[in-house]
């Protein structure tokens, strides 16, 4: 095993001791031929003999433990397939885009056309990419995803904003979310992205109503686990230490019964 790789294992490593997530944290790493693939990598079409969303590919990964490799041949998901270039984004490819947000995600035409510019291409550069649990990653990742209640994921911005200052900013649009934003546009922008997980996430890649996302660009990941473990030893922990240093009560009615049922007896 190369260094590189123990390096990014660890880093797993302590993102589970700080943050307990319920799942594995992922290494995502975006592919340009298939020699890139790792021996035994799970795909789609060649083992479990379909095609799928790659959300669903994000689930098996951060639940299962497997490493997941998803190439065209793989992608069901007209979006992911025009996110990487597969299928290139025609004005026909918007128009039935469209139809399918008019009357769920827009009010009309006008309004879901405005989503358009706040979609991230990148533009057939990559034929595919390669899911694998970051405390046994096979792959050096470009971003890595944790997902997690909102409590951890604030545990993550404090981590940032640690070393960074300022504040976090990031978009939504409640779908489209794990792919769009937290694989397209956290590689493109090189920004580190709070993803609120889209309808599509949760109904074919298996969120869970409580679970946020937040994805972390290769460059920043070390300033990242730096950030994590200041702020814990600065005494900012998960779980929440709850306070606990102070003298219960009950509603003064409540007290009020309790003293006369005492008398009685």
């Amino acid at each position: 095993m190369s260094k590189e790789l123990e390096i990014y294992q660890e880093y797993g490593r302590k993102i589970e001791e700080y943050l307990r997530p319920s799942t594995y944290p992922i290494a995502i790493k975006l592919i340009k031929s298939k020699a890139e693939i790792p021996i035994k990598s799970k795909r789609p079409k060649t083992n479990l003999k379909l095609r799928n969303y790659l959300c669903q590919n994000f689930l098996m990964a951060r639940s299962y433990g497997w490493t997941v490799a998803v190439t065209a041949e793989d992608c069901a998901c007209p979006m992911v397939r025009g996110i990487f270039g597969w299928d290139p984004m025609t004005e026909n490819s918007f128009n039935l885009l469209h139809q399918f947000f008019v009357g769920r995600y827009a009010k009309n035409l006008e309004i879901s056309k405005t989503f358009e510019k706040h979609i991230h291409f990148l533009n057939n550069d990559f034929i595919g990419l390669v899911i694998s649990p970051l405390t046994r990653t096979k792959i050096e990742p470009d971003l890595v995803q944790i997902y997690g209640l909102p409590a951890q994921i604030m545990r993550l911005i404090h981590s940032y904003l640690y070393f960074q200052g300022e504040v976090l900013e990031f978009t939504s649009s409640g779908r489209q979310a794990s792919c769009n934003e937290g694989v397209a546009k956290t590689f493109l922008t090189d920004q580190p992205q709070l993803v609120i997980l889209g309808n599509g996430d949760r109904v074919w890649g298996g969120a869970e109503d409580s679970e946020l996302m937040f994805s972390i660009p290769k460059s920043k990941l070390e300033l990242f686990i730096k950030g994590l473990e200041a702020s814990h030893k600065g005494g900012i922990r998960y779980p929440i230490p709850k306070y606990m240093n102070y003298t219960p009560g009950f509603l003064a009615t409540f007290t009020k019964r309790t003293r006369k049922r005492d008398k009685e007896q």
